[in-house]
């Protein structure tokens, strides 16, 4: 087969599943479904959450520290999803990226949190984060293997989960204190 013949039966393949995805959400994940009314407040409750007790004066901060969260695990579940470890049989919609609830929102505004009471109040937050890590992966991790939010395949588990949280958290946190310390002092 050509290059394009190639490039061809990609394209139309990657059409094809993008109307099937679209019939499926449609048929089983659209606003007549619980999963979708679900997956809204998993980002609406988060968010005002956020509003309402993130520390003001330090909002860059902490946004920084939420935000690298979300590209590290966004880019990991893409790459998990595009593989087929991670399947999201109900997502938001079938126009967003899969998992996006979780990575884009619920994810890094716990452990947003999080950062900010460690280093308000002075606490080791690498326990902190292996405790959220582990209840993230296997309460919120089972609750949504439970209730078909999320499938694993190929030898993916709620471990494994576990682990990429916490090089995700770890990573995270060395990175917002690198960007801290490159900051110019006043």
């Amino acid at each position: 087969m050509t290059e394009q013949e190639l490039y061809h039966r990609i394209f139309e393949l990657k059409e094809q599943l993008g109307n099937v995805i679209s019939e499926y959400w449609n048929l089983y994940s659209g606003p007549d479904t619980w999963y979708f009314w679900f997956n809204v407040a998993t980002v609406i409750i988060p968010l005002i959450i956020l509003l309402l007790i993130i520390d003001k004066k330090r909002i860059f901060e902490i946004s920084f520290f939420g935000y690298t969260i979300h590209v590290i695990w966004a880019n990991i579940d893409n790459i998990l999803s595009m593989n087929n470890y991670f399947v999201y049989p109900h997502s938001l919609t079938h126009l967003l990226p899969v998992g996006v609830t979780i990575t884009a929102v619920l994810l890094p505004i716990v452990f947003m949190l999080i950062y900010q009471y460690c280093t308000n109040n002075d606490r080791n937050y690498y326990i902190y984060a292996l405790i959220g890590s582990a209840i993230f992966a296997y309460g919120f991790g089972y609750f949504s293997l439970s209730v078909d939010l999320l499938r694993v395949h190929k030898g993916m588990n709620l471990t494994y989960l576990f682990l990429i949280d916490v090089a995700v958290m770890y990573i995270a946190f060395w990175a917002t204190k690198l960007f801290l310390k490159l900051q110019p002092h006043k």
